[in-house]
């Protein structure tokens, strides 16, 4: 098996992680809060964080990667995890009023929104034309999905999707600040261990205050659990499929999320999309496909040797 292939296979295995992790968020809407879930995520990803960090603190004296942050960085780095921490809460709210395919597609629109902010605050990006219309594109297929009318329930759920995708987009500008142009670099687990710790600082009150005892089904604490595991699952194989393959060979993989969500939405809650929705979908898989054709070509042709 290449590394390339085992690349793939992780990305894909975490976009089916990511998937599970929405379903069962999704099955425990009515019984527990947002904050609760949250909460449950941000524990169970910081214990694994805190023992990952302790693991490679022993192995690599010369440059350990510290627990939270290291001196120089802890503003863009509490710009990284309120915005992730925003995106978080956004997305979980999205999962629960929206169809799975929806919410996973509003998380889709995050690339649009990476290309405009990266051109204005780093000086380097420079948007072209297929970037202009992939975001084109995509905007297409997002007004196709939220069909955007003031007689539209929905309406406050898709634009609380588009938060979603806005945060997560700062909040990957920002990750790209700590792990690749700060002075100071961090280790990426440094940068999930900060996100997991905030997360669970956050909704400790609120879930505290909202708490009246474990009165659900023991089921619901099952799915809790479960929606946790794989979203910490997820975070992890995706950022070890870069060990085998460089993101611009795999990242398009992401887009067979589609699959999962529209499967799972169908099988558990009887959801069948219209077509519009489906032209959306057409629309921003399309868009992020065209984006990824084109990062390759600039990828390999930069790497290709001199003649």
């Amino acid at each position: 098996m290449t590394s390339l292939t085992k690349g793939i296979l992780l990305v894909c295995f975490s976009v089916f992680s990511g998937a599970l992790m929405a379903l069962f968020y999704k099955l425990t809407y009515a019984d527990l809060t947002i904050y609760d879930r949250t909460l449950a995520r941000g524990l169970l990803s910081l214990a694994v964080c805190l023992i990952v960090i302790t693991i490679l603190r022993k192995k690599n004296k010369a440059n350990p990667p510290a627990y939270f942050a290291k001196r120089g960085n802890e503003f863009m780095m509490f710009v990284r995890c309120s915005m992730g921490f925003i995106g978080v809460l956004s997305y979980v709210y999205c999962v629960d009023t929206l169809s799975l395919a929806d919410a996973d597609m509003m998380t889709k629109l995050t690339a649009i929104f990476i290309i405009p902010f990266g051109a204005l605050f780093f000086k380097q990006d420079k948007i072209n034309k297929v970037q202009v219309l992939v975001v084109f594109i995509s905007i297409i297929g997002a007004i196709f999905i939220i069909k955007p009318s003031f007689n539209n329930p929905l309406l406050f759920s898709y634009a609380i999707g588009i938060l979603c995708a806005v945060t997560a987009a700062l909040a990957a500008l920002a990750i790209r600040c700590l792990v690749a142009l700060a002075p100071n670099p961090e280790n990426p687990i440094t940068v999930e261990s900060s996100l997991a710790l905030f997360m669970v600082v956050a909704c400790l009150y609120p879930s505290i205050r909202d708490f009246q005892g474990f009165n659900s089904d023991p089921h619901v604490y099952l799915f809790l659990f479960l929606s946790s595991a794989f979203g910490v699952i997820a975070q992890y194989t995706f950022s070890f499929a870069f060990k085998y393959a460089p993101a611009v060979e795999v990242n398009v993989y992401q887009y067979s999320s589609l699959l999962w969500s529209s499967l799972f939405g169908f099988i558990f809650f009887s959801f069948v999309p219209d077509w519009r929705s489906i032209l959306g979908y057409f629309c921003i898989v399309g868009g992020g496909i065209i984006l990824y054709l084109y990062n390759l070509s600039q990828s390999r042709k930069n790497t290709r040797p001199l003649s």
